[in-house]
């Protein structure tokens, strides 16, 4: 509503004439988990945020934007699925280095040659982190937004970057320093994706669901726990065991972003593992993958608060020790000292002039820290490098 001024515009020239405007924009999407997203005998791709708002028939004309990888080993079904012959099929090479402006810019220029409905045809992008990051901020920003649907096909897109509202491309050598909230129509996960998933990609994505179990669900941690040596195996194969620990990490996930999808409070526990980790990603840039990344980044965290005496020296072992179990790294060569610096000093640029680190205080519970120094960051450091003893932290 908007509020008149109280005072006609012949005041004084020093005074100010203002209106309030004040709006409400909800969102709703939807989270779904389906088996055979491509198969014929399956229309949901086609049904999502088309007809069934505007009232027009549907012909199954899409632009879809498939990741080169993916592409390649399910290039069959894709073209069996969209075969409409008004519907178009772009392959992009989506990675942490490419997923630029460029890329973005490339993705408006197929949307424009395509001619997509503003409204009744959403634009779908089936793919990794990296391609839904960059084909969600090209809709966001397409006619000032174009509906999308995201289908990741990694186990990290599963479980974190295909299920909320963040779109986002880097900018030099800075992660994800552009981008936009723009809620999807829907996100579809389909976890048979997962069979042909390299099982370093598979690790890399149950990096985001122990970072979840570690500041958020004690039951979830001793899942991968008990399942950690065989637990890559089992996501390729889609067992009972791997999709209890996915759905309980993306109930806890949702949990956690929908009360603050704009992230208006910038304490957020799902940014445990997120405050060194995006300068040391970026230095060896599709070398070291994202949640691996993350990894090294919560033993750190994890080390400073055992070491305040924030959680308990057990507890702290066991987490890194679950880390080291699942294949993931505690820690590497670009942890210097000027990194780390870099990485305190930008975290507080990014959180509003505060750390607001995450630090866990128990297993499935964290608080968050405003004055760890860089001492403390190296001698956490320090300590991942020597050969990992359960029980030595002191």
């Amino acid at each position: 509503m908007v509020q008149l001024p109280d005072q006609p515009s012949t005041q004084r020239a020093e005074d100010s004439q203002y209106w309030d405007v004040s709006a409400n924009y909800d969102v709703t999407y939807r989270v779904i988990c389906t088996n055979g997203v491509l198969l014929s005998s399956n229309p949901l791709l086609l049904q999502l945020g088309s007809s069934e708002k505007t009232g027009r028939e549907d012909h199954g004309r899409r632009l879809v934007f498939v990741e080169s990888e993916v592409f390649r080993f399910y290039s069959d079904a894709i073209n069996r699925f969209f075969c409409s012959e008004d519907s178009r099929i772009v392959v992009l090479n989506a990675t942490e280095k490419t997923k630029n402006m460029q890329l973005v810019e490339n993705t408006v220029e197929q949307m424009i040659q395509f001619g997509i409905n503003r409204r009744s045809e959403p634009v779908i992008a089936i793919g990794g982190g990296c391609l839904m990051d960059a084909v969600g901020f090209a809709a966001s920003i397409y006619r000032r937004h174009v509906p999308y649907v995201r289908v990741p096909t990694t186990l990290l897109g599963i479980v974190d970057a295909g299920i909320g509202i963040k779109t986002g491309v880097n900018f030099g050598n800075h992660k994800n320093r552009i981008g936009s909230y723009c809620a999807p129509v829907a996100a579809v996960l389909d976890t048979t994706f997962l069979a042909t998933l390299p099982k370093r990609h598979i690790r890399n994505g149950l990096a985001e669901v122990l970072k979840m179990a570690i500041v958020s669900d004690a039951t979830l941690f001793q899942l991968l726990d008990s399942h950690a040596l065989t637990l890559v195996k089992a996501c390729a194969e889609s067992s009972p065991a791997s999709l209890r620990i996915i759905q309980l990490s993306i109930q806890r996930m949702l949990e956690k972003l929908e009360p603050n999808l704009w992230e208006k409070d910038l304490y957020r526990v799902v940014d445990f593992g997120h405050t060194f980790s995006p300068v040391i990603e970026m230095i060896k840039v599709d070398r070291l993958l994202h949640g691996e990344a993350v990894a090294i980044d919560m033993c750190i965290s994890t080390v400073i608060a055992a070491k305040r005496q924030l959680i308990g020296i057990a507890a702290a072992d066991r987490i890194i020790a679950l880390t080291n179990r699942i294949g993931l790294p505690v820690i590497n060569s670009d942890c210097t000292a000027a990194n780390m610096q870099a990485a305190l000093d930008d975290v507080v640029k990014h959180r509003d002039g505060l750390q607001r680190i995450p630090v866990p205080t128990a297993i499935g519970e964290a608080t968050f820290l405003n004055d760890v120094s860089l001492q403390e960051v190296m001698e956490a450091c320090e300590y991942l490098q020597r050969p990992f003893a359960e029980g030595a932290l002191q």
